[in-house]
């Protein structure tokens, strides 16, 4: 989807990313989406430059089985790591990096972010690429988040799980929605993180995470 509007001499673009997580599995290959929203606008006050917006939610895929989840945050934070050249892979507002759809810059964001718009065709990506993945001992209690390690996904998740695909893609599908409903204890943490602490001081995953990195559809706010 591209947007373009013009008003003070000020436009927009933006775009919807799909990524696509497959898990082989003891009951088989399990799949899951979602779709993001990230919107570009240029600025000018209180200085010229570019603001980022996202709107979308995290993708989770429930491996049955009575197993743990496996989810892919919208963030990429726990372990700092730039992609090829000094684009970060995934950013708190700006989404994955367009280096990860094989796209070369030209040092014009708006038409560069208005080119991967039109892009068609999923791009094979690998866990190293991926925002953070993390899992709950019990998705009931939000203390409990741990971290997946992307290259052993067995070690958190349990015996014969493993990677089957990764895909990014440019789409105009719908934003997904739904993780609320999956993870309903979200909505309490919209100020604050998942250890319950206002504030990000002690070091720990749960006070590292807030339900920003699960959720900017707006739907956390309006349910406070």
């Amino acid at each position: 989807m591209v947007v373009v509007l013009a008003g003070c001499g000020e436009r927009t673009e933006s775009y919807r990313y799909k990524l696509t997580v497959a898990v082989n599995t003891p009951d088989g290959v399990k799949r899951a989406s979602s779709v993001v929203e990230v919107l570009f606008g240029e600025i000018s006050i209180p200085g010229r430059g570019i603001l980022h917006k996202l709107r979308g939610e995290a993708l989770y895929l429930d491996l049955g089985s009575g197993a743990k989840p496996l989810i892919a945050l919208l963030t990429r934070q726990l372990h700092v790591q730039h992609g090829r050249g000094r684009e970060p892979l995934w950013s708190r507002d700006g989404g994955p990096g367009p280096k990860l759809y094989g796209l070369a810059l030209s040092g014009d964001t708006m038409a560069d972010v208005s080119r991967l718009a039109r892009m068609r065709g999923l791009h094979r990506i690998t866990p190293a690429d991926l925002p953070d993945l993390v899992t709950f001992a019990d998705v009931n209690d939000p203390k409990t988040v741990i971290e997946v390690d992307r290259s052993d996904l067995q070690a958190t998740l349990g015996p014969d799980i493993s990677w089957n695909e990764i895909t990014l893609e440019s789409t105009d599908e719908p934003i997904t929605a739904g993780i609320v409903r999956k993870l309903p204890w979200l909505s309490a943490y919209y100020v604050g993180m998942l250890d319950g602490s206002r504030y990000h001081d002690r070091g720990t995953l749960a006070n590292t995470l807030s339900a920003a990195d699960f959720d900017h559809s707006g739907d956390l706010k309006e349910s406070k």
